[in-house]
């Protein structure tokens, strides 16, 4: 890819009642605290491509297309880079940075220009979160829809 990638750290903090979030294209409530990131991110916006938080949780994701890929359209929504930043701010477990992720597809959707230079270019998001003892594979399809997969001990699983 041509975009220009950083990696940053964005420290613990603690938020206020009725705070927001501004994410790439939309303004969500923020949690009451997010834990420590370390992140690396397309430069141009706000989410990451993957990461780890401060309890040893790490996160990745990928582009994948299903067959509901045409009602994406081009309404900016949450991308996912953006969940899965959220999802690493947020979750303690890995099992929680898998539901952080799913509670906010189905409550704010995924969309959006998915480059600096291409407006119409849109697609689907594959997570993969771990931490020392459990690992999720997480397909979404559409707007809002997903799948969550555990992989058992000693298994491997992709997200491409």
């Amino acid at each position: 890819s041509d975009e220009a990638h950083e990696v940053v750290y964005v420290p613990r903090a603690t938020h206020g009642e009725n705070e927001s979030v501004r994410c790439t294209y939309m303004t969500i409530p923020q949690a009451a605290s997010t834990l420590a990131v370390v992140l690396s991110r397309p430069s141009w916006l706000w989410g990451c491509e993957m990461g780890a938080n401060e309890l040893g949780v790490v996160g990745g994701n990928e582009a994948v297309h299903s067959l509901l890929a045409a009602e994406l359209g081009n309404e900016p929504r949450l991308l996912g880079m953006d969940l899965l930043r959220l999802a690493l701010e947020r979750g303690r477990t890995a099992r929680e940075a898998a539901d952080v992720c799913c509670e906010l597809l189905e409550a704010h959707g995924q969309g959006g220009p998915c480059s600096e230079d291409d407006d119409g270019w849109t697609y689907e998001n594959g997570f993969l979160f771990a931490d020392a003892t459990d690992a999720y594979v997480l397909e979404t399809a559409g707007i809002r829809h997903w799948a969550l997969e555990r992989v058992s001990a000693g298994c491997a699983r992709n997200i491409s």
